[in-house]
């Protein structure tokens, strides 16, 4: 294995990568917005045709 010298250590740069898990973690929070959404839109069109189940 090579030594490589602190001058030289000093000038590495490190890459970023986007990893799987990251990546699914984006993708579920972005359905979680759109799942809110639904059900939002659901519940108002539901609220104003007066279609809700009476309580108990």
């Amino acid at each position: 294995m090579k030594n490589i010298e602190e001058k030289q250590l000093c000038q590495i740069v490190g890459g970023t990568t986007i990893t799987g898990a990251v990546l699914d973690a984006f993708v579920n929070v972005i359905q979680a917005f759109f799942d809110f959404g639904r059900q939002l839109g659901s519940s108002l069109r539901r609220i104003t045709e007066s279609k809700i189940c009476p309580l108990p």
